[in-house]
């Protein structure tokens, strides 16, 4: 028997086939999506991937990158940056200039040289065990006649002091009186960025031996240090701080009353 159709009708079968081909049209553009796409990398999982970089190119970007936004970002971005640009995408889109606040030992402070902040940072990026890393490389800036390495493009005589500390305050201090220049000048504005250099290529090498499987030795303490922890580091009788640089730097003049087992 023949149906009768009234518009109701008609309209139901039309907006079914019509709602099923786009449907159909929506799954096949999905499912084609995902058999065209696979899973992209995330820049956001640590450590990234790492092969060893030659130190030499990388430390002279960290010298020209610190004239952007000085030490911290400079040392960061030279290290990690180029390791960015051999990965490609996501890798390349981290925002690079969120460590400009490390200039001047954060903010112009004077506490942590914002040239080993960044290569700090750079550790905990690329490397699965940065904790040997930033310990070498701390204690390697708080004993090294630095800065140990001459950038293309340098204008003003070298002067190499050793900084004692890990800190941008007693690092410039020293440097200012063996040099007889002012903080605020060309030539320390250019011995910071040697600096960035230096501690670039320093932690390039450290970074290329724990690539290529090498166990870094753990740090020994520096001077009295060692002793002084006995006492006021965790376990100790006092228990009343904690540090690994050398403590004689800032701690001077103690009392006739402290023991004198140091």
């Amino acid at each position: 028997m023949k149906k009768s159709w009234n518009r109701r009708d008609l309209m139901k079968v039309i907006g079914g086939v019509a709602g099923t081909g786009v449907a159909g049209a929506f799954l096949a553009h999905a499912a084609a999506g995902q058999a065209q796409t696979s899973p992209a990398p995330s820049m956001r999982k640590v450590p990234w991937p790492y092969s060893p970089l030659d130190p030499d190119p990388v430390a002279q970007r960290g010298f020209e990158s610190y004239y952007k936004f000085r030490c911290m970002y400079g040392s960061f971005e030279s290290i990690v940056g180029t390791t960015a640009e051999k990965l490609g995408a996501p890798y390349t889109d981290f925002p690079f200039e969120l460590f400009k606040f490390g200039e001047g030992g954060i903010n112009g402070w004077g506490t942590v040289c914002g040239a080993i902040s960044g290569c700090a940072a750079a550790f905990c990026v690329l490397s699965p065990k940065p904790d040997v890393l930033i310990d070498t490389l701390f204690s390697w800036y708080e004993t090294e006649p630095l800065p140990n390495v001459r950038p293309k493009g340098s204008k003003f005589p070298e002067v190499r002091v050793v900084a004692g500390s890990p800190l941008c305050h007693q690092s410039l201090s020293r440097w200012s009186k063996a040099s007889k220049k002012k903080i605020y000048s060309g030539e320390r504005s250019e011995r910071c960025a040697s600096i960035t250099a230096s501690a670039v290529h320093k932690s390039i090498l450290l970074l290329n031996e724990q690539a290529k499987g090498v166990v870094l030795p753990a740090v020994v303490l520096p001077g009295k240090t060692p002793g002084c922890m006995t006492c006021h580091e965790k376990g100790g009788v006092l228990e009343n701080t904690r540090g690994k640089q050398e403590c004689g730097v800032c701690h001077t003049g103690l009392p006739a009353s402290h023991p004198k087992k140091l």
